[in-house]
């Protein structure tokens, strides 16, 4: 099969890593062109390959190529003052309200390796509690979708509560840290940047979408209900 997507090159992944260690400007305008082209060029060529794959998860999907990380960060509210990053990184979601709460799925790629992944959005405390009282109901809803994840070499990605939550002695000890998370993220790692080298990196994604499916799904699912008591109790 043929993609919009032809590879992001162990060259381009060496540059941008050049770039951020150089840290200035001129050295980011002399390389501009082949640091965008050679990486968020080829992510939204990325998004254009799985856009089937997207909206047949969710027909609501935003798939727009040119929703990808910039390379010069915003430095105006944070201590870190580096002008540029080395990872680039595109996200898909529905279009939200502010501040709603949705899950969405990403992809992540810097010079120490690749990262894919699906969670929730803007994950609130009051979101949260409702995620485990949801598992203290029904962990089986939950363990469906995330048995095949973990399976297929995903973990879990967010800080735990340093005092455990009421309701922790209940869980199973395979979920007894993610009954305790302040927000919820899966992740796949790999270390091989050779993966996103050649347009095979589009089958690859394909697949992962497939098996971030039916945890897309159950976040989506609980993001509903949560949103549907939070409206009944007027608080949205």
């Amino acid at each position: 099969m043929s993609y919009n997507f032809k590879g992001i090159s162990q060259e381009t992944l060496m540059l941008l890593e050049m770039n951020r260690f150089n840290n200035n400007k001129p050295f980011y305008e002399e390389h501009k062109k082949e640091i965008n082209e050679g990486s968020r060029k080829q992510l939204g060529a990325l998004t254009l390959d799985l856009a089937e794959q997207l909206y047949a998860i969710d027909e609501n999907m935003l798939v727009d190529p040119k929703k990808v990380s910039r390379i010069r960060r915003d430095t105006r509210f944070t201590k870190d003052k580096t002008l540029y990053r080395a990872n680039v990184w595109t996200v898909w979601h529905r279009p939200l309200e502010e501040g709603e709460t949705a899950p969405g799925m990403w992809c992540e790629v810097a010079p120490g390796g690749v990262d894919n992944g699906v969670g929730l959005w803007r994950a609130t405390p009051a979101m949260m509690e409702f995620f485990r009282t949801d598992l203290r109901e029904n962990a089986n809803r939950f363990l469906k979708a995330f048995v095949p994840l973990l399976d297929a070499g995903y973990h879990c990605l967010g800080a735990c509560y340093k005092r455990e939550k009421p309701g922790t002695e209940q869980m199973p000890d395979a979920l007894k840290s993610i009954y305790n998370l302040k927000e919820l993220y899966f992740v796949k790692s790999v270390a091989d940047v050779s993966l996103v080298a050649t347009p095979d990196f589009a089958d690859y994604m394909i697949e992962q979408l497939k098996l971030m499916k039916g945890m897309y799904l159950y976040l989506d699912a609980l993001a509903k209900r949560f949103k549907a008591v939070e409206q009944a109790n007027g608080k949205v």
